[in-house]
């Protein structure tokens, strides 16, 4: 770790960032509001197509600046009951079928929920989906913020709700369910190794076990949202681009036939594969440019105004995470005819997200690309679990490489108690797409034994294994200063990947 006074590095030192992603780190510090140093934790990377490094993180105390956000995402660990030895190919393809009827990949074209469902889901977050969908009530403790950032509000549902455009209101109604493209993922995995047998047992983790990950938000709900109030960060009202304007509007519109909608989505698909691609092929004017990071004051109205959203997006995503997380239950049962059987969520949260915060005893607005919360065990008085051990971390990996499951033991303030989201990458999106194929890919994961599905066609080659970062020298970098500690070690045996 270094002593910069405005840009901490708590990296690899075979990972360090490129001359392009430190100048941006510092341009970060140097924002109206910014509280130095800037964060850059083990995975930090540079993307293309965003306006920040994903892996970092920043603390303001009054100032909201959108653009070091992404539209909100996290992630959800899963325990089952089962264990590897019941687990064959015939079990895996009746589990994986299943999970690819009943998730969507890109939004859907008639809606799973209704108005009231969305008020409901907004407001509750995790809660209206462990009701509605019967998971154990007792698995709300372990979500991030208890699963929601609204339930305690005072303000009215209503009031709430008018923050939220109408179209986005209704890219609510058509994201219900969807796990999205990219590296969005979930993931069964069989726990290959026990680091820590003690953190392990209260967990309930044991050698053999089936878990799953999942990778997801709130979809075309909250990117919209972000679209959205971006625009408004840039004194622009509405949304960023005439073509998102129209896109949103056909896809939200309830007179829009079904295969204009899936053929819009088709569209916007690859028109961000093509973007990726450009933006590569441009690396030298992506190097020189120089990045303004407006922004505004919490307390005024836009600030209002965003937060409030930003919020209702994170809800969402936590109840739409635990709604996937009743499809792995009866995906389960259905395959492996136990009617009965359950899951539990170990733990669940976000690792792109605007939040207010008290860390050790100071409030912020801390703004997290690509880095989750990590917090130690003192911060979960009364938590039966959390009280003893710290917060789960999840440290995912590339196709068919190990992935953790981790404690947060110590914590580190130095970190702002953050943590990676997984490994990074080390080669963009749209180079790789020139450097691998999805033979080699499917070959890759052949030889592992891992299996792949996916919705039928699509960027396989995005996700090869040669794009990411070693997982055991992140894995050093975490443990290195103090993040957090490995409980188990997991490995894939199959993924349903957001490939089209």
């Amino acid at each position: 770790m270094n002593n910069d006074p405005k840009v901490r590095l708590i990296t690899h030192d075979v990972y360090p960032p490129d001359a392009r992603t430190e100048k941006i780190l510092y341009e970060m510090a140097d924002a109206d509001g910014v509280i130095k140093p800037v964060v850059a934790l083990p995975d930090i990377h540079f993307k293309h197509s965003y306006h920040t490094p994903t892996g970092v993180v920043v603390m303001t105390k009054d100032r909201i600046i959108p653009k070091f956000i992404n539209a909100n995402c996290g992630m959800s660990f899963i325990k089952t009951p089962f264990f590897d030895r019941e687990i064959n190919d015939t079990a895996l393809d009746k589990i994986f079928n299943y999970l690819r009827k009943n998730i969507a990949v890109s939004t859907r074209s008639s809606p799973l929920i209704n108005n009231a469902d969305l008020k409901e889901i907004v407001r509750k977050g995790a809660e209206w989906s462990i009701d509605r969908y019967g998971l154990c009530p007792d698995d709300l403790a372990n979500f991030e913020n208890n699963g929601s950032l609204l339930k305690d509000d005072l303000r009215g549902i209503d009031e709430i709700m008018s923050y939220i455009p109408d179209a986005c209101q209704q890219m609510g109604l058509l994201s219900w369910g969807v796990l999205g493209y990219g590296n969005h993922f979930v993931e069964l995995h069989v726990v290959e190794d026990i680091v820590n047998s003690d953190i392990a047992q209260k967990f309930n983790i044991s050698k053999g076990q089936i878990c799953f990950m999942i990778h997801g938000d709130s979809r075309a709900f909250g990117q919209s949202i972000f679209d959205f109030y971006s625009g408004k960060a840039k004194k622009l009202f509405g949304l960023q681009q005439i073509y998102k304007k129209l896109h949103y509007k056909i896809l939200s519109s309830p007179i829009s036939l079904p295969a204009v909608k899936s053929a819009l989505s088709k569209v916007n698909y690859y028109l961000n594969r093509a973007k990726s691609t450009v933006y590569w092929k441009m690396d030298g004017w992506n190097r020189k440019r120089s990045l303004s990071f407006s922004g505004f004051d919490a307390k005024s109205k836009e600030g209002v105004a965003y937060l409030t959203s930003t919020y209702c997006a994170i809800d969402y995503g936590y109840a739409n995470r635990a709604y996937m997380a009743s499809i792995i239950r009866d995906a389960l049962r259905n395959a492996l005819n136990s009617d009965t059987a359950g899951v539990n969520i170990l733990y669940d949260g976000n690792h792109d997200a605007l939040q207010r915060e008290v860390i050790d005893g100071d409030l912020f607005y801390a703004h997290r690309n690509g880095a989750a919360r990590a917090l130690p065990a003192s911060y979960f008085k009364g938590h039966p679990v959390f009280s003893q051990t710290g917060q789960p971390i999840l440290l995912p990996s590339s196709l068919g490489s190990p992935s953790y499951l981790c404690a947060v033991t110590k914590g580190c303030r130095d970190s702002y108690y953050s943590s990676c989201h997984g490994t990074g990458r080390v080669i963009e999106r749209g180079q790789a797409r020139q450097l691998f194929t999805a033979k080699d890919v499917f070959e890759n994961m052949k030889g592992k034994n891992v299996k792949i599905y996916d919705y039928g066609k699509g960027n396989t080659s995005e996700e090869a294994p040669g794009a990411f970062k070693d997982v055991e020298k992140i894995m050093e970098s975490v443990m290195e200063h103090g993040i957090a500690e490995p409980v188990a070690m997991l490995m894939p045996l199959a993924s349903l990947k957001g490939w089209r």
